[in-house]
């Protein structure tokens, strides 16, 4: 993998403590879902320990990995042609309620999606299951890993979370001018690379595997497909990853991080790739 210095904005630091981040300084646990308990900005500045979280359970449904192969798109790099275009309605036999189900209301409306959260680009995640699992068969053969293993990088490094946002905001405007830091930018198949890492924080690709399997790995790259995934113009909430979790049926388990932590380093990402994308 190929590291790059990464000059770190003087700003940053206050930047990190406006959105109130929290994150896990540890980056020796064996497992993510050990629970690595994240610890606050002003913790991580001054040092004060905190606790780790209690043992985990069970994650939902990984996404099929033997699946319906698909076409090879490119599906990565800069942003794509519909980056500001509100998510497609998913229409044929696909999306249709199954037999019996009263009012025909799908799985996600049932479960209590808030109807004011806004999620753009992110509305694809209402596709049938059928097409997330194409997706994810496909992104899996053409992910570039350097990037994502980049991610992983700082992540794990042993850096305060001020700098650790400072080298990941850098990290995706270079994925937009250098061609060995190629980020995925399709919405369907980053909502599907999510899933995917969502069960045990491994991304099994065709060109490497990725590994996101410490607390704050795992946080930073469910960030990046968040992130890359949505609108750049429209600001990524808990609402939205709460949302997000309950139509793919996603429920973190206990010492996993949670999805206001993911949505907060969500936005950041967004906000670079809008600024980075102009």
């Amino acid at each position: 993998m190929k590291n790059n210095v990464i000059k770190v904005r003087a700003s940053v630091t206050a930047v990190a403590a406006a959105v109130g981040m929290t994150m896990a300084m540890g980056s020796s646990a064996p497992d993510w879902l050990g629970g690595i308990a994240p610890i606050s900005m002003a913790q991580a500045q001054d040092g004060t320990p905190k606790g780790a979280a209690g043992p985990t359970g069970d994650h939902g449904a990984r996404g099929s990995k033997a699946g319906d192969g698909g076409g090879r798109g490119a599906g990565q790099g800069g942003p794509s042609s519909d980056s500001d275009a509100k998510g497609p309605r998913f229409g044929g036999s696909g999306s249709k309620p199954a037999p019996g189900d009263q009012g025909g209301r799908p799985v996600w409306a049932q479960e209590g999606v808030p109807s004011d959260v806004e999620l753009g680009r992110l509305s694809v995640v209402r596709a049938p299951a059928q097409v997330l699992d194409r997706q994810l068969q496909e992104a899996l053969a053409t992910l570039s890993p350097a990037f994502y293993n980049a991610v992983i990088s700082i992540a794990n490094a042993p850096t305060t979370p001020a700098e650790k946002l400072a080298a990941l905001i850098a990290l995706v405007k270079q994925s937009f001018t250098d061609p060995t830091m190629v980020r995925v930018d399709s919405p369907l198949q980053n909502l599907a690379l999510y899933k995917d890492v969502f069960v045990d924080g491994i991304i099994a690709a065709s060109t490497g595997t990725i590994s996101a399997t410490t607390y704050n790995s795992a946080l930073l790259v469910m960030a990046v497909f968040i992130g890359s995934a949505a609108d750049k113009t429209i600001p990524i909430t808990q609402a939205t990853v709460d949302a997000i979790n309950k139509i793919m049926a996603l429920t973190p388990a206990a010492g996993a991080p949670t999805s206001a932590e993911v949505s907060n380093w969500a936005e950041e990402v967004r906000k670079a790739i809008a600024e980075a994308h102009g």
